[in-house]
């Protein structure tokens, strides 16, 4: 299901207008601007009816095709969900429309609607929820039913909401994969508070505490007619649509429950220098700025030109095109709805230009708080700031839906109008004014993501840095019994004995590397593999499969996936896995069996076996290690591991034992996953100690 956008990203400029931009940039960055004069907006007729149940309708004729399409906006959203349940209302947002009715099934929703080349979509954001409809007007009937079902009887099936979660824990695993992702999210918690509705983010735990009921409560407070405003155009007559809408959701009784306004921003402006450690960038990402403002701001025309400016003129101009320091470089005063926007300034450049960059950014905002702008600089921001917007009322659904969030927000319908107008009596003076009464550059906050160890300069001159940590909590697995000298003293006795059943505890201390030949089965498709280990901190797995070889590199603190579709780094939640696979390896902890605790647990059966429970703990978080208590040799092992999905319970049964190099490896493995099998890998050949290059590990 598609998510609600903030509101206030309708404001941003058109990503086609950048782009274009950028282009003309390249051929000639000193040609003059010549627009024609911009079409007239034209916004169509609109008829307003208020159900007696409360549902605000907009309704708009539009005969040019046989389809019709809805909006609806409810007030509500994660803004007002318990910060220890943070992912509540995304899930809510996406189980009302899968989690199925009274009367159908989330999936027969699903095939009756594809039926009729039908959709129905449901979400929440921050601060409201939102409803999006598309039809054919031959199918207006049923699909208005169909919606009433949704809005009115939904029941929250447990499965979805099980499907739901898992996929919001793989957004979770993936958060941290992307730079400017992370830069973008992080600035937000700098400027509103990791704490703020507005900043918090859902982790495993508060995902993992939404149960059904959480979602239930949170519909009833604020899915109800008299919470929902709903724009409607397309091939209909006005007033017989009017009577349909009446037929399908006029029954749904109003609620007279009245929605608090979003959370309050409480924002001081301060100076701070904040830092987020990525080894593998060979580029920064740095966003400087503060708190923004809203859009009914009598200032907020003069902002949006003075914005336009130092955007343009001088960040993109000075930065890129003179400097050469970045493909990007932007500003952005975002004005929200009801919630103040940011204002940030951005740009992308290599590590060792990062200061540099700050510097430019932060003299471009004081000149432009100092000095007056030029004439000509002044109106070819109004022709870019004009022709941008245009890319906002380019279709009538745009038009639409602006509308709606006009009225939901409580803004006039002729707002964007009235701003067009007042864009165009911006003065200098107000531009000047505006600067300096907004901007404080002085007092901005600094955000750089990338390697500092490249930096051109320490961000350290600045002022004192704040280091901040993205690393992703991850709920403890279970709890241990506590570890005793008795216990500690029996587990290490019974680990070196498991060391000596494989073999030479001398020879197996002196295994440099280790080349596996295997065949994996996952999913149901055989695929080979290969697989190089060079302890302590080399590990390269070659698979062939059924899309291309894939090959994933481990050196050190640096992982990359090679595809045939090209090179990226290795997502952090594979890297750690592939790390933590080889300080989880027997021959591993026996080179460095000093830097391991091994707890005797005593007797434990792990499949349909009896064994001895080792709980081994050190530079990797605690697991379970199974032996046979005749051989003592490994027959299984256990532990948490945070996968694509989010943290899961690994179980892994070995057997099939074999003598290679005079060491008894395990030659079969199976892999399971809460308890459901994911893996198995048979062996085909196993070497120590051979030559290995180090090209096989070379990460570029």
């Amino acid at each position: 299901m598609k998510k609600n956008k903030s509101m206030t990203a309708l404001l941003g400029l058109a990503l086609l207008t950048q782009l274009t931009l950028s282009a003309w940039a390249q051929k000639n960055p000193k040609d003059q601007f010549d627009f024609p004069p911009l079409n007239p907006l034209k916004i169509p007729p609109v008829k307003q009816v208020t159900l007696k149940n409360g549902i605000r309708l907009f309704l708009i004729e539009d005969n040019r095709f046989p389809t019709i399409d809805m909006a609806g906006v409810l007030a509500g959203g994660s803004a007002f969900e318990p910060a220890d349940k943070a992912g509540l209302a995304s899930l809510t947002g996406t189980v009302l429309r899968t989690g199925g009715t009274r009367n159908m099934t989330g999936d027969e929703l699903d095939r009756e609607l594809e039926s009729m080349a039908a959709s129905i979509e449901t979400g929440f954001g921050d601060t409201s929820g939102s409803i999006a409809v598309s039809m054919l007007k031959e199918n207006a009937d049923r699909v208005l039913s169909l919606l009433a079902d949704i809005l009115e009887k939904p029941v929250f099936s447990q499965d979805k909401l099980d499907l739901a979660k898992i996929e919001a824990r793989t957004a979770i695993s993936r958060r941290n994969d992307d730079i400017g992702q992370i830069a973008d999210r992080e600035f937000s918690k700098v400027i509103f508070g990791p704490a703020s509705p507005y900043a918090r983010q859902a982790e495993y735990a508060t995902i993992d505490a939404v149960g059904r009921a959480d979602l239930v409560a949170f519909y009833r407070r604020f899915v109800h007619p008299d919470n929902l405003w709903l724009a409607v155009w397309g091939d209909f007559e006005t007033g017989r649509m009017a009577k349909k809408i009446e037929a399908s959701l006029g029954g749904w009784r109003r609620s007279g429950v009245r929605i608090p306004p979003p959370p309050p921003v409480d924002y001081e402006f301060k100076k701070t220098v904040n830092y987020i450690e990525k080894t593998d960038a060979s580029q920064s990402n740095i966003i400087i700025g503060h708190i923004g403002g809203l859009l009914n701001n009598p200032d907020h025309p003069a902002i949006a030109i003075m914005n336009q400016i130092l955007s343009w003129d001088r960040l993109f101009k000075i930065i890129r095109t003179n400097e050469g320091l970045a493909y990007d470089a932007h500003a952005e005063y975002n004005a929200g709805f009801r919630v103040p926007g940011l204002f940030r300034a951005v740009i992308q450049t290599k590590s060792g230009s990062t200061f540099r960059g700050i510097q430019l950014i932060l003299q471009e905002i004081q000149r432009i708080t100092r000095d007056p702008v030029s004439d000509e600089e002044i109106q070819r921001a109004k022709d870019l700031y004009m022709n941008s917007h245009v890319f906002q009322f380019d279709s009538r659904a745009k038009i639409i839906n602006r509308m709606l969030i006009l009225a939901f927000s409580g803004y006039p319908l002729d707002f964007s109008e009235q701003l067009f107008k007042k864009i165009e009596s911006v003065t200098k003076a107000d531009i000047l004014n505006a600067a300096q009464k907004y901007l404080k550059p002085g007092l901005a906050q600094i955000l750089v993501v990338g390697k500092k160890d490249d930096f051109d300069r320490p961000l350290s001159e600045l002022g004192p840095v704040s280091v901040l940590d993205i690393s992703i909590p991850v709920p403890k697995a279970e709890s241990h019994p506590e570890a005793t000298r008795e216990s500690l003293d029996k587990g290490r006795e019974i680990f070196s004995r498991a060391v000596a059943a494989m073999g030479d505890p001398e020879k197996i201390r002196g295994i440099k590397n280790a080349f596996t030949r295997a065949t994996l089965v996952q999913g149901g498709a055989a695929m080979e593999a290969e697989m190089t280990l060079v302890y302590p901190d080399k590990f390269r797995i070659s698979i062939n499969t059924p899309g291309g070889k894939i090959d994933m590199i481990v050196n050190g603190r640096k992982g990359i996936i090679k595809t045939p579709q090209g090179a990226m780094p290795l997502p952090e939640t594979e890297k750690q896995s592939l790390v933590d696979e080889i300080l989880r390896d027997p021959i591993y902890i026996w080179q460095n069996f000093e830097k391991y605790e091994v707890q005797s647990l005593g007797s434990r059966k792990a499949g349909d076996k009896e064994t001895i429970d080792l709980l081994v703990s050190g530079p990797v978080d605690p697991f379970h290690v199974y032996l046979d208590p005749r051989s003592l040799l490994i027959v299984g092992a256990a532990y948490q591991s945070v996968t694509p999905q989010g943290p899961e319970m690994v179980e892994i049964a070995m057997s099939d034992y074999r003598e290679v190099e005079g060491i008894l490896t395990a030659f079969r493995s199976e892999s399971s996953a809460n308890q459901k099998t994911v893996a198995e890998q048979t062996v085909r050949g196993i070497a120590f100690n051979t030559e290995v290059s180090d090209d096989l590990f070379k990460i570029e």
